[in-house]
């Protein structure tokens, strides 16, 4: 952010010139009188809007917020020769962005109170005895002040979030993947006794049972309330949890009291479905945070999607900045489907498996290969050219074409791949190469299959990168 804020300073010196102290002292006198009301507006209206009142109380705004505002507005306007008084004014702003990041405040909110402020101060200004050449030039300096103060506070505010969200990620890191397991299983492991004590209570008291114990209470609930949202951040399980949680309560709640048995036993047996749902969500969510975690395909061990992004961001800064041109290779197996269909899901995994080693074999230690699901494959190639990346696919295709797949009870299988390729032609955004790269593929099965088929990409563009970093 150091950068940035040189950038505001700048500015800041530039506003605070000899040549305009008369009219920043002036717009101070003009704007004084008014400070206040325009704080008492601000919250007004902002108390009125649904988004932003949760954000607020009537008591911190009348005992505090108004005054901290109403010393913001007639701070504006205060001339300030020296650095160290645009130091200081840009420390005071600095202070705004951070709280507004403590409280997760919205952007959009912060902008919205902005406008108010300014459209406040133009009214006022308009209003003045100034003439018309005087209120112009006041109108820009305003608009300068304000827009700079703004800048500089989402700045810190920007900072701040992305400092958070690393601090998220940091703990969602060193909470590992195979530790949430381990918690996942000590919460089926709680819930199922929980279970079990409502059921010991309905035996033993029949209808009307008293005391349930809640299952906000419980070790499970506790989980879900205080450290699901930093696992789970993001997540669909995270609202289907919560949903069961509160679906569990309800069903407590009917529980409670219930003088009917069979009214009883129809909501212990919904109960126990809900229980039953939830421990199952847990086991599930165990198992893809291991694999998703681990960045590998379980089946094949190659690289997943999740760390294809970063993959391709980092050889798309070489390609940029150091003249490392990479390709990609879209791989797709050929009727796969009809494998599956023909000789079983088994004997599908194991061609993946076996098409999976070949790719291996047949490209650099420095290269990468991911799988995107299902029969579909991706190849990145470091620092290749034109001629390079169409061999490379081309021996990809050949090997495929002349192995014979072991599939089950000694049985061998012919299996044919298509395949698209493309180089990383210079645009910053790497999803048009994957894209290029993605319609090179459907060409190629659209063409008859078992072929490679390189992207429609002007050569000059590729020697254009090289000649450029020479």
């Amino acid at each position: 952010m150091k950068e940035e804020i040189s950038v505001y300073r700048q500015i800041l010196n530039d506003i605070n010139r000899p040549e305009n102290e008369d009219t920043i002292v002036l717009i101070g006198q003009l704007i004084a009188p008014h400070s206040n009301n325009i704080a008492k507006h601000f919250y007004r209206t902002l108390l009125g809007n649904n988004h932003a009142s949760s954000f607020l109380n009537h008591d911190a705004v009348k005992y505090r917020l108004t005054g901290s505002m109403t010393r913001w507005v007639d701070g504006l306007f205060s001339y300030r020769p020296m650095e160290s008084d645009i130091d200081d004014y840009i420390n005071a702003q600095l202070k705004v962005g951070h709280i507004h990041a403590r409280i997760e405040l919205p952007v959009c909110l912060v902008n919205y109170g902005m406008t108010l402020i300014k459209n406040k101060l133009m009214s006022h200004l308009i209003d003045s005895s100034l003439d018309r050449n005087q209120l112009a030039n006041v109108m820009v300096i305003v608009n300068n002040l304000v827009d700079c103060s703004l800048a500089i506070i989402n700045e810190s505010y920007k900072d701040d979030l992305v400092d958070n969200e690393n601090q998220n990620q940091a703990f969602r890191l060193h909470a590992s993947a195979h530790n949430l397991a381990f918690e996942c299983e000590r919460l089926r492991t709680s819930l199922s006794e929980w279970m079990r004590e409502i059921m010991i209570m309905v035996q033993d008291q029949g209808a009307n049972i008293t005391n349930v114990p809640t299952i906000r209470h419980s070790s499970f609930g506790l989980w879900i309330v205080h450290k699901a949202n930093l696992y789970l951040h993001g997540r669909s399980e995270l609202g289907i949890l919560n949903q069961l949680l509160d679906d569990i309560d309800e069903a407590l709640q009917d529980l409670e009291g219930e003088e009917n048995e069979a009214v009883v036993e129809s909501i212990v047996k919904s109960l126990n479905n809900l229980i039953t749902n939830t421990i199952w969500l847990l086991g599930n969510l165990a198992k893809e945070m291991i694999e998703e975690n681990s960045g590998k395909d379980t089946l094949t061990h190659l690289l997943n999607r999740h760390y294809l992004d970063t993959v391709l961001r980092q050889e798309t800064d070489f390609s940029l900045h150091k003249g490392m041109v990479y390709g990609l290779i879209y791989v797709d197996i050929d009727h796969f489907k009809q494998i599956n269909d023909d000789y079983g899901h088994d004997n599908g995994d194991r061609v993946l498996v076996q098409i999976a080693e070949i790719l291996t074999n047949n490209i650099r230690t420095g290269d990468f290969v991911f799988r995107l699901g299902g029969e579909e494959f991706l190849v990145v190639l470091g620092d290749i050219d034109e001629v390079i990346i169409g061999r490379v696919a081309e021996k990809i295709r050949a090997s495929v074409a002349g192995f014979a797949f072991k599939i089950d009870k000694n049985r061998k299988l012919n299996v044919t791949i298509s395949l698209g390729t493309a180089f990383h032609d210079g645009h910053p955004d790497y999803t048009r190469t994957m894209k290029q790269a993605d319609d090179a593929l459907y060409k190629a099965k659209a063409n008859g299959r078992n072929q490679v088929v390189n992207a429609d990409q002007p050569i000059e563009t590729y020697r254009g990168i090289k000649e450029k970093m020479k």
